[in-house]
């Protein structure tokens, strides 16, 4: 996937949204647990994250949002959450590190470690 300012800006309110429903659908206390932390922060990532690109650009506005469907919650479907958040997180890395981005490629990297914690409580029981 090719990264721009709009695209960053709907793949995290798209991560939040995920989270935030895949958290009302759990059936087990780990897992409503884990993604009440991951969608809290990724709350906070998708504003920290916004912001500072568009300091970076000289206080220039992001476009419209729009954001992908939320899948269904599933033993699967939340496997990809996770991985494609782990993606993401290295792909913004990387595009932020080319546009010298330098806060942008740190919180990139805070992001991924929100997203390998939560997978990690969500093998606990």
């Amino acid at each position: 996937m090719i990264l721009n300012p709009e695209i960053i800006r709907n793949k995290l309110f798209y991560f939040s949204d995920v989270a935030h429903f895949f958290h009302h659908e759990t059936r087990s206390f780990a897992e409503h647990m884990a993604f009440k932390s991951n969608y809290e922060g990724l709350i906070a990532f998708r504003d920290d994250i916004s912001e500072l690109i568009m300091g970076y650009q000289n206080g220039k506005r992001i476009g419209k949002l729009k954001i992908d469907e939320i899948p269904n919650y599933n033993g699967d479907n939340v496997s990809a959450f996770i991985k494609e958040g782990l993606a993401f997180s290295s792909e913004l890395g990387k595009w932020a590190e080319d546009k010298g981005y330098c806060d942008v490629e740190n919180t990139a990297q805070a992001l991924s470690g929100l997203f390998a914690k939560t997978q990690y409580l969500l093998t606990l029981s």
